[in-house]
């Protein structure tokens, strides 16, 4: 006789099965429907006993137990493997007592592999490998020979191929670009003469926004024009399947890889100064208190009055006018200024979180080599247009929301208790606390980082808060932005680049009968636009993820040539293995291992908030600032690593020859040891008063 199982229990300890990877980059499992009645979603705990680390399909033995709202499983054994693929691997080849091995390109991996054979390759040649034969045993053939590395050639198979991100268009492709349908103007409302302006970064190539604002005697009219991208890449098309494969477009110092081809995203489907443009309007009225009262969406015929950037038109805020924007500065520039102040007060008012992040930027040259890197900078005139676009979104939700059509959400789920446990730590520690479940806003957090400003603390908070978030993701269940404070929200604003925002573009086509085609089919509905939202949830973590490798190994090439200096570093991460350190100038991040450290047993607290050694009390918090030695940059992984310094002598702990001592079950007592230490040290102190007496 089977044992009954509650509905809202599972048995203490249960067969799983790894089942996928969510947004968020979190293992999920599914259990036999005996054990999990309710299909109860499982999230997986790390356990680094298990090697080499679980992958989707892999089948274990955990305990299951309820956090909070959340069922989390503690893997105990693995029972079986997924079926795995030849893997296939990069790396550098490195030639040390008459041997050959393969330096890996992947940052984590601590394996360099023995290669028997390497044929015509020599040492430094960068090579692609594959790995066969078991796990434990792993044997190296050689596929594929790049010659000598060179960190710009590499990236296409470090990032592109490993993650398997589409940047060549086919002959299918390139063939239904020369065949693009043309506009009818007689269908679509003509606001060529309203002066629409783009702002964007200095070196854009595209610009799919554009705005405008005139002052009412309530508020402000606003229209916001994006490229009817809809029009052109019609559903079932080449284009369309090609868009959604790639989902979202991938930027890279390097190069650019769009999710339209150039002809469309750098042309048609860019609002060029003084070109007529079709485009999808969305026309809106808000009172000064910036709260948006109606709006509407229309086809149109617009012509961009300018390309501005953010520079200038910050200049022309605080007062320094070009010749060029001083003509249309009364008519176009301040009244989307005064209309921007008026969205600010609104998003202020409901709680958005805000939350500072610096972003950099890496510049390469023409020979592929990093010619430098700096924190971009962040004006007014960036704000103005991303709370332009925030007013857009939330108008393309609240319309389409009013319909019987399936809606892609852009949504933002309220932290995970799991992750509030650990911030909840560092608060008490700072004698602060959220509210708890429901109650808990986005404002609650900015309430947090204003009062660690005015004391002081806010070095480290910033990056705890972020880490507390949630992955925002696609669905057509709205469950609301906890971020933006907002309880609906799409993304409509940027469909050359974003495929989500294509959808949202021809739902709005179907919703208000626009004309010219390009709508939405009959055929789409809540199922088909599930699976479009995690589809589209794994492309924008891929892209973030090939941005981050990218940068990463550039920056490690960038600061191949300073090994041996030192730097300020401020702590951004903790763990046992050892103080996680960012260089705040340019953004790069390293890790100073345990072992670089002076002798002790270091302790994490709970949290993760801070590392201290047990007995001599040194200690890392996040957001501490302090000098640390480069003593390594691994451009083919984009690793660093950092040594600690003695802040007064300069010199690091392996020369004093302290650091390589380490706390091990099978050597001798650390304490004892310790005591050892600090006897001697105060028997000499005696001795040297005696003498002095």
């Amino acid at each position: 006789m089977k044992k009954k199982i509650k509905k809202d229990m599972f048995p203490e300890t249960c067969q799983l099965e790894i089942s996928k990877i969510n947004a968020d980059g979190d293992l999920m499992a599914v259990a036999d429907k005996d054990d999990n009645p309710q299909n109860c979603k499982i999230f997986v705990l790390e356990n680094r006993k298990i090697k080499p680390p679980l992958a989707v399909g892999d089948k274990i033995v955990a305990k299951v137990s309820k956090r909070g709202k959340e069922w989390i499983a503690k893997p105990i054994s693995r029972l079986a493997v997924a079926d795995m693929p030849v893997e296939k691997c990069y790396g550098i080849i490195e030639q040390k007592d008459g041997k050959y091995y393969l330096k890996s390109s992947e940052k984590n991996s601590r394996m360099n592999l023995l290669i028997d054979n390497i044929g015509k390759c020599k040492a430094g040649d960068y090579v692609a490998v594959a790995l066969t034969g078991e796990r434990r045993f792993k044997q190296v053939q050689i596929l594929k020979n790049y010659g000598k590395f060179d960190i710009s050639k590499a990236i296409e198979s470090l990032v592109l191929e490993k993650l398997d991100i589409p940047h060549e268009f086919s002959e299918k492709i390139k063939k239904e670009t020369q065949r693009l349908p043309q506009f009818e103007a007689g269908v679509r409302i003509d606001l060529s003469d309203v002066p629409l302006v783009t702002i964007d970064g200095d070196d854009s190539k595209d610009f799919d926004d554009a705005i405008w604002a005139k002052k009412t005697v309530n508020g402000f009219n606003l229209i916001v024009a994006i490229a009817d991208v809809a029009f052109y890449v019609r559903d079932n098309s080449e284009l369309d399947r090609e868009a959604y494969k790639r989902g979202n477009s991938v930027y890279l110092p390097n190069m650019v890889i769009p999710m339209l081809p150039e002809v469309l995203s750098n042309d048609l489907c860019s609002l060029n100064p003084n070109q007529y443009r079709a485009s999808i309007v969305c026309m809106m009225e808000i009172d000064k208190d910036g709260n948006l009262r109606d709006f509407n969406f229309k086809r149109a015929v617009i012509k961009s009055a300018a390309r501005l950037t953010y520079r200038e038109v910050q200049a022309a805020i605080e007062g320094r006018k070009s010749e060029r924007i001083a003509k249309i500065y009364k008519t176009v520039i301040e009244p989307v200024y005064e209309a921007y102040q008026a969205l600010a007060k609104a998003s202020k008012k409901r709680g958005a979180l805000k939350l500072d992040r610096d972003e950099y930027k890496v510049k390469i040259d023409k020979n592929g080599q990093v010619k430098s890197i700096e924190k971009d900078e962040h004006f007014t005139s960036n704000d103005i247009v991303e709370e332009f676009m925030v007013a857009a979104n939330v108008a393309a939700a609240l319309a389409l929301g009013k319909t019987k059509l399936p809606v892609m959400y852009r949504v933002h789920e309220r932290p995970l208790e799991e992750k509030l446990k650990d911030f909840a730590a560092l608060l008490h520690h700072l004698g602060m606390k959220l509210p708890e479940g429901a109650a808990l806003k986005a404002m609650h957090f900015n309430k947090i980082l204003e009062k660690c400003a005015k004391n002081g603390d806010n070095r480290g908070i910033n990056d705890m808060v972020l880490r507390t978030q949630s992955q925002a993701k696609y669905t057509p269940q709205n469950i609301g932005h906890f971020g933006l404070a907002l309880s609906d929200y799409a993304h409509f604003t940027s469909p050359i680049r974003r495929y989500s925002d294509l959808m949202i573009h021809r739902a709005l086509i179907k919703a208000y009968k626009m004309e010219d085609g390009g709508g939405l089919s009959d055929e789409a509905g809540q199922s088909l636009f599930e699976d479009i939202g995690e589809h589209l949830c794994v492309t924008e973590r891929r892209a973030a993820v090939a941005e981050r490798e990218t940068v990463n190994r550039y920056m490690s090439a960038y600061l191949e040539p300073s090994i041996g200096q030192d730097f300020e570093v401020s702590v951004s991460g903790l763990t046992n293995a050892g103080v996680f350190v960012r260089l705040d100038a340019i953004g790069a991040e390293g890790l100073m291992p345990v072992s670089s450290l002076p002798a002790d047993h270091y302790l994490l607290s709970e949290g993760n908030v801070e590392l201290k050694g047990e007995y001599d009390g040194l200690s890392f918090k996040m957001g501490d600032v302090f000098k640390a030695r480069l003593v390594e940059a691994t451009p083919i992984n984009g690793g660093l690593i950092f040594k600690y310094v003695d802040e007064e002598t300069g010199v690091d702990y392996d020369e004093k020859g302290r650091g390589s001592f380490r706390p091990h079950p099978a050597k001798k007592d650390m304490r004892s040891l310790l005591k050892k230490k600090d006897k001697a040290a105060k028997k000499a102190k005696k001795t040297k008063q005696k003498r002095k007496k």
